[in-house]
């Protein structure tokens, strides 16, 4: 599809590539140079590559990946998922680590620190973001970030919960990093949080896989309210988006708890 999204998707098969291999050393050894291949396809480090370009995705001087081919666009290049593009790096990290490429794993940290920096500042948009018109801080986050302007809406609908969602899947360990604390308790508690009557859109009132989403979001501020939303008794399935699971959901949250109290622990101590 003229080179759209490949750091969004292979960042998937690279992250499972990453665990299969440091569970099975064999397996690493029988698929290494296919998921190097889909690294190189997308986050190529060298300008003498005679088959893929220069770090395809990834724009080092924007601070982050833009996810259109190559054809035309009359706003540009644009991305829409901040989250996935941060998955990526993650997920070259993971695989660098594993495989023994230091290069690697350093290139993935990198991409990851400027990505945290520059997601702070044009996609998860705090109060007082002076990047943006302040008339367009309080949609929380930027929706689609093109070269010529920023649209508050997604490829696939309108809905807030998909506007917002798709800068929070997939929830791993780096999202505590590129989505700040101090922006998800401005984003639950403006938009999401069933406890405030002004929320325009509280949480206990989506359907569907995006429930789950903000929920489990939760967890990174609050995870004994995401585990107890997604330990309840009457739990409806249907609130998994199909990425995920509740056992996941579950670990995420129980993870997070633990997460937080050592962050305290080491912040007093």
């Amino acid at each position: 599809t003229y080179y759209n999204d490949h750091h969004f998707h292979y960042a998937y098969f690279i992250h499972a590539a990453a665990i299969i291999a440091h569970l099975d050393p064999q397996w690493l050894q029988l698929n290494k140079e296919w998921v190097n291949l889909l690294v190189r396809d997308a986050a190529n480090p060298s300008t003498s590559d005679q088959y893929f370009p220069f770090s395809r995705a990834f724009d080092w001087y924007h601070g982050h990946s833009w996810a259109k081919g190559l054809f035309e666009s009359a706003d540009a290049k644009d991305e829409e998922s901040s989250s996935e593009d941060a998955f990526f790096a993650y997920a070259m990290k993971m695989w660098g680590k594993v495989t023994g490429d230091q290069s690697m794993e350093a290139r993935g940290n990198l991409m990851l620190s400027i990505l945290a920096r520059t997601l702070r500042n044009y996609f998860l948009m705090q109060d007082g973001n002076s990047n943006h018109p302040a008339e367009f801080i309080a949609n929380k986050v930027a929706g689609v970030l093109f070269e010529n302007k920023v649209d508050a809406t997604t490829y696939f609908g309108t809905n807030r919960e998909y506007i917002h969602g798709i800068h929070m899947l997939p929830l791993l360990p780096y999202s505590s990093l590129t989505r700040p604390s101090s922006f998800i308790t401005q984003e639950w508690t403006q938009i999401f949080d069933p406890s405030n009557p002004s929320a325009p859109n509280p949480a206990s009132t989506i359907q569907g896989g995006w429930k789950g989403i903000l929920y489990a979001n939760l967890a990174l501020i609050d995870p004994r309210q995401s585990w107890d939303f997604f330990a309840q008794q009457d739990f409806d399935m249907s609130w998994i988006d199909g990425g995920a699971s509740r056992t996941w959901y579950l670990a995420w949250a129980a993870g997070m708890f633990v997460f937080l109290l050592l962050l305290e622990f080491f912040l007093v101590h």
